[in-house]
């Protein structure tokens, strides 16, 4: 009976000597720690990149922190420099940095001048000067400033002497916030100025100057402001990597203790964070985050189960061990001893060098990507939850090796534990997709639906590891009754008599190459997708609109021309966009109508035939089948209308030969005689096109004691110079033709409609053919039918021509129409009502950096912008997406080469426990070149039926591939939905890569194999 000294001593030769295939599954063990590891470091990593970006997009206004007290001093208590200690100390503990103080009374009369003062301590990295320099410290003797905008007087008196030594404008307004509006800013009045100037719709007076000190505590001493409300601010701002991931829940819960203590000494503190911005982002990053662990831990999975199936190598020479330590009268614990010996030391030992092989390649990531590294390595691989993480990894790696070499053998044919497992995989695999749990509804509500999902690929390479290695000895006894060649025969009798290590590196082979078609697959969807979601939110290489926060419509910040003459500037397209109520009673609101010429669509970079037709038939069915142009009557510089006795006025609507559609007032008839109305028309109008005759109610009509009633008669209409044949009456007017351009009109005229003549235009009596989604073509009876719209509050009509599941950029439901017939039955309806909203800008290949400068400086600086490079570069900066793909990338390059070397061994092995096998061979006259071929053609046969398992399980999990991008970059569902891609040059390469180095590693391997000199049973080549 041996000691327990002695069965350890011999578990430790035996792994010296690396027998059973020890050190197969060690590797795969390790490989999962340090791959498993990496990605705990790297989702750390990812998550905290992720909210630093978030906290990048923020409004300027909003990404700071900001202690804010408004009053007027009244007291000591409410001094400057006691104000100052109590915030600083308040916002001490939140890791933001020193704050910045600032001060601003607003716009009042100060030392007789209109005026808005502000002060700052630490000026100089908050202003870009435009002229003279940077103010000195202020004094209320001489306080120097910077004149941010506005003309006219500063202060100057005594006790507050301001002057001014330069111009300046803001570098953003993440100092001042929401204490300045976007006029605040001198920049922006200089950029919208001109565009303000040349539109009376949209002028306002001039603001009143805006100055800025160096120094808070200067200006606020000043006896003449003693009186005067004032704010300050101690702002701390949020930058990109501030604060960090792990910071978020101390930050929040430091500010509500700053908050309440600061109010707690004064009702006039206030204390400011984008709190929900920020919890939305710790919890949106925190999901995502999630599902990139469970990613990299389906991959460590994957690579355990290598090491799992690698045990059956060790099942065989540890059997016989166990079996000689019986015949020397060990007991069952001893046997157990030393089953429980091996199996810790490989998965502990693998774990542990896994562990530290991921701690440095966090580390270095961590470097790589501007993250603190010990931070993210507290925070992740060496924190509590870290490291029972990987002992858990070591546990479970020495527990299931243990298992899978203490139940039955391959050789033993029967069920062992590993096909229970690949059975209740492949059920369960079964069971989701069949419950529905991964159908893209479920998904975009994530929980368990996305859980099951991340799930699903590990189960079905799974499967098709374990069918792979039970197949392979039936493969054996095929190619055994029917090969080709005696070398052939022989491999495929040794693989059905002993498939051995053969089985473990078959089914790892079809785990690996699952794996890496999986991640070609979400790596080519992933970047399509990109480019598809960007080519859908910008239907064109940048798209250029009206800013909001300027209100300067695009054609009026420059022409039309100004924009094509942009260095690196294709094409130019005009577009119309609307905002429109559709269908009877516009039962449904918020549709956009666009309005695009058919080369706009033609030149779209994203359409699929899949969305409902295909892009020939979008541009076919919006082409329209006539003239488009609005019909109107050319005028000069003055208008003369002859009229009957009556009790309207008329106005007309002219469009200017700017495009712009204005009103002009002819006059009131004459309730007793007939006269003509003269006018001159202002300069914007003359040359226009007369487009229609108002025929406006006395007012008593509208707001007195008529009110409510209707208003009926005629009159005849003649225009000297322009004849009215053909115009047609709307709003309870009729007319008909006279002669030589005039028209009798009949009218009905009340408060709830607008009465006037036009001429017939081409969109009466058959509307703009369009475009419409699904929803809006359902209430109109689909193709062919007429769909009402209500736009600027009048109907327009559509008819339509096609419909589609989606239109590229638009969400919900929409319609596209071309833009002349659009324009056209817009300002039928509504004159002006259709404006040209956006421009569609064409940018030559490698210009895009030239536009983007051409369109920052003015005139264009006033108008909202989006590339779609810019968006598509923003998609690419996406961390979790992006962590999801190097997390299978690497996983999956790991498992291929360990497949390769996993092959090579399996080949040692075979060379070792076949020999005897062999030996008979060549005593009975065998060549050494056979016997190499023998092994080769084994080789061939495992790398063949790995491959063919590996395949058919990628195919499977690129149906899924959708899904695993949808619910892991970003976590949220894409618009539009993505298609699955493959890049057949990548998996062609790859292939060959992959086939080569078989080849190259098994040559080497076989190169010595039966060529000892010394004669028949010499075997070259040893385990």
């Amino acid at each position: 009976m041996r000691s327990a000294g002695y069965v350890l001593g011999l578990a430790g030769r035996r792994l010296r000597r690396r027998e059973g295939g020890a050190l197969v599954a060690a590797l795969g063990i390790t490989a999962a720690a340090a791959v498993l590891a990496l990605i705990l470091a790297g989702t750390t990593v990812a998550k905290d990149r992720a909210l630093a970006q978030d906290v990048d997009r923020l409004p300027s206004a909003a990404r700071a922190a900001r202690a804010v007290w408004f009053g007027v001093p009244a007291g000591p208590e409410d001094d400057w420099r006691g104000l100052d200690r109590a915030a600083r100390g308040a916002l001490a503990p939140l890791p933001l940095g020193e704050p910045t103080s600032i001060a601003l009374v607003r716009e009042g009369t100060v030392g007789g001048a209109f005026v808005g003062l502000a002060a700052v301590d630490g000026l100089a990295p908050y202003v870009l000067l435009r002229s003279g320099r940077l103010p000195h410290a202020c004094r209320p003797e001489r306080c120097e400033v910077l004149r941010l905008r506005g003309v006219g007087r500063l202060p100057d008196v005594p006790g507050l002497r301001v002057v001014q030594v330069g111009t300046a404008v803001l570098r953003s307004r993440q100092l001042f916030g929401d204490f300045l509006t976007p006029s605040d800013n001198a920049l922006a009045d200089a950029q919208i100025a001109p565009a303000l100037q040349r539109s009376s719709r949209y002028h306002r007076p001039a603001p009143a100057p805006l100055v800025v000190a160096e120094g808070v505590a200067g200006l606020v001493s000043s006896p003449v402001l003693a009186q005067t409300y004032r704010s300050y601010a101690w702002v701390q701002p949020l930058s990109a990597g501030t604060p960090r991931l792990w910071q978020v829940d101390d930050l929040l819960s430091d500010a509500d203790r700053a908050r309440a203590e600061l109010q707690a000494s004064s009702p006039s503190w206030s204390l400011t964070l984008p709190t929900q911005e920020l919890e939305a982002s710790q919890r949106a990053t925190t999901v995502a985050g999630r599902r990139l662990l469970l990613v990299g831990g389906e991959a460590a999975a994957l690579l355990v189960a290598f090491a799992v199936l690698a045990a059956g190598a060790m099942r065989r020479d540890l059997a016989a061990a166990r079996r000689r330590l019986t015949w020397h009268g060990a007991q069952a614990w001893q046997r157990v001893l030393l089953t429980a010996t091996e199996s810790a030391a490989v998965g502990f030992g693998g774990a542990v060098v896994g562990w530290i092989v991921g701690i440095v390649a966090g580390g270095i990531a961590a470097a790589a990507s501007g993250a603190p590294v010990g931070a993210v390595l507290a925070e992740s691989l060496l924190s509590p939850t870290g490291l029972l993480l990987g002992l858990a990894v070591a546990v479970v790696a020495a527990c299931v090796i243990a298992i899978a070499v203490s139940v039955g053998g391959d050789a033993d044919r029967r069920v062992s534990a590993v096909d229970v497992a690949a059975v209740v995989a492949s059920v369960a695999a079964i069971g989701i997709l069949a419950s529905g749990s991964v159908d893209p509804d479920e998904l975009a509500s994530g929980g368990t639906a996305a859980v099951s999902l991340l799930v699903l690929p590990g189960l079905v390479a799974f499967a098709a590891a374990v069918a792979a290695a039970r197949l392979l000895p039936a493969l054996g006894r095929t190619l055994a009754r029917g090969g080709s060649s005696r070398g052939a025969r022989l491999a495929g009798v040794s693989l059905a008599r002993s498939p051995g290590a053969a089985g473990t590196a078959a089914a790892f082979l079809a785990l690996a190459l699952a794996l890496a078609c999986l991640a070609e697959a979400y790596r080519s969807t992933l970047a399509s997708g990109e480019r598809d979601q960007a080519a859908f939110a910008v239907p064109a290489d940048v798209v250029v609109s009206e800013n909001l926060s300027s209100l300067v419509p695009v054609l009026q910040a420059a022409p039309l021309t100004r924009f094509e003459a942009i260095p690196g500037v294709e094409s130019v397209r005009p577009v119309v966009r609307l905002t429109a109520s559709a269908g009877p009673s516009a039962a449904v609101s918020g549709v956009t109508v666009l309005g695009l010429a058919p080369a706009a669509l033609a030149a779209m970079p994203l359409w699929r035939s899949d969305w409902g037709v295909s892009r020939t038939t979008l541009v076919r069915t919006v082409e329209p089948s006539g003239p488009t142009a609005l019909r109107g009557r050319l005028l000069g510089r003055t208008v003369a209308l002859s009229v009957d006795p009556g009790l309207v006025s008329f106005r007309a609507v002219i469009e200017g030969r700017d495009g712009v559609f204005r009103s002009v007032d002819l006059g009131d008839s004459d309730a007793h005689r007939a006269e003509v109305l003269r006018t001159t028309l202002p300069a914007s109008a003359r040359g226009g096109k007369l487009v229609e005759l108002v025929l406006v109610p006395p007012r008593i009509l509208e707001r007195g004691s008529d009110e409510g009633t209707a208003l009926r008669g005629s009159t005849t209409l003649r225009m000297k110079g322009v004849s009215l044949d053909g115009w047609i009456g709307q709003g309870g007017v009729t007319s008909a033709d006279g002669a030589d351009g005039t028209i009798r009109v009949s009218y009905t005229i009340t408060p709830e409609r607008q009465a006037l003549v036009r001429p017939r235009q081409p969109n009466d009596g058959d509307p703009p053919p369009a475009v419409v989604t699904r929803a809006l073509g359902s209430l109109a009876g689909g193709v062919g039918g007429t769909l009402p719209l209500r736009i600027g509050g009048e109907p327009v009509e559509v008819r339509i021509g096609a419909v589609v599941d989606r239109i590229p950029g638009t969400t919900g439901d929409a319609v596209v129409a071309d833009l002349d017939a659009l324009t056209t039955a817009v300002n039928t309806s509504a004159p002006g009502a259709a404006p040209v909203s956006e421009l569609w800008l064409d940018v030559a290949d490698g210009e895009q950096h030239r536009v983007d400068a051409a369109l920052a400086q003015r005139p264009f600086a006033a108008l909202e912008k989006r590339s779609r490079a810019a968006l598509e570069a923003d998609a690419r900066r996406d961390p979790l997406g992006h962590g999801t793909l190097l997390a299978l990338a690497a996983a999956a390059l790991t498992a291929l080469a360990l497949a390769v070397w996993g092959l090579v061994l399996a080949i040692r092995a075979d060379l070792r426990d076949d020999r005897g096998d062999l030996v008979d061979l060549e005593a009975q006259g065998a060549t050494p070149s056979l016997l190499r071929r023998v092994v080769a053609t084994r080789a061939a046969l495992v790398a063949g039926m790995g491959v063919l398992a590996g395949v058919v399980a990628g195919a499977l999990l690129a149906v899924l591939v959708t899904r695993v991008v949808s619910v892991t970059a970003r976590a949220d569902q894409p618009e539009p939905p993505l298609a699955t891609t493959v890049d057949p040059l990548v998996l062609v390469l790859g292939g060959a890569a992959f086939a080569a180095a078989v080849v190259a590693f098994v040559a080497l391997t076989t190169r010595h194999a039966f060529s000892d000199p010394r004669g028949p049973g010499r075997i070259g080549t040893e385990a």
